[in-house]
């Protein structure tokens, strides 16, 4: 096990300003890191946030109070099919690029000119 140091930080909704913070949390590298009574402790600990996470993003979804609304089925298949559109458009732009022996940046200046 080994301890890990981070920064975290927010901002103050009345200024704007950024706050920073330091934390500190533990890294382990195998079971035998952690005895079974706090494992199974942080077990449930991480299932019950999990589980609320959840249960709050569809209580607001169904009250109204979500910025994220649920998609249907249809709605779905159409935005996978567009990303695999995408996907399959970037394949050929950075092909394209590495024919002409440019980056994908500089093939994109040159269409845009």
């Amino acid at each position: 096990m080994r301890t890990v140091q981070g920064e975290g930080q927010y901002a103050v909704e009345d200024t704007g300003q950024v706050v920073t913070y330091p934390y500190e949390f533990r890294v382990f590298e195998g079971l035998r890191d952690i005895p079974e009574a706090e494992m199974l402790s942080l077990a449930n600990r991480q299932e019950k946030v999990d589980c609320n996470n959840v249960a709050r993003a569809k209580a607001r979804t169904a009250n109204g109070h979500s910025t994220v609304r649920v998609l249907t089925p249809e709605e779905k298949e159409q935005r996978k099919a567009q990303r695999k559109e995408d996907g399959a458009d970037l394949k050929a732009i950075k092909a394209e690029a590495k024919r002409q022996g440019l980056s994908v940046a500089e093939l994109l200046a040159l269409v845009a000119k």
